[in-house]
């Protein structure tokens, strides 16, 4: 069974340019998707105080990482397409040296 998608109201300070005079973030709670701002958040928002009702939408589940196998092949195969268009005559020679030159970034490391 899939889990209900929740919906995060939260007041927050919202003035990037300016230092937060308080805790960054006054209130929160997490509602069912499609319900307005609940009143114990709604209700501590004053006009003119750098302080923002913002809503956000969480990820139902875990985010998948990828593997440092698919993240190496998808990589080379990327540098191999982009040196193939851009430059074809010299392509395997610069494949070839990128390779040396970033073996950690090209076998999947982050």
């Amino acid at each position: 069974m899939a889990a209900a998608l929740l919906w995060r109201y939260s007041l927050r300070w919202g003035l990037p340019h300016r230092p937060c005079p308080g805790p960054h973030e006054l209130a929160a709670a997490e509602v069912p998707a499609g319900q307005q701002c609940p009143p114990e958040v709604a209700n501590l928002w004053r006009p003119g105080t750098g302080y923002v009702v913002c809503i956000d939408f969480p990820q139902a589940g875990p985010v998948k990482q990828w593997s440092q196998e698919a993240r190496a092949r998808v990589r080379q195969r990327n540098l191999a397409k982009r040196l193939a268009r851009d430059v074809p005559l010299f392509a395997d020679e610069l494949y070839a040296a990128e390779l040396e030159k970033r073996r950690g970034y090209y076998d999947g490391q982050r």
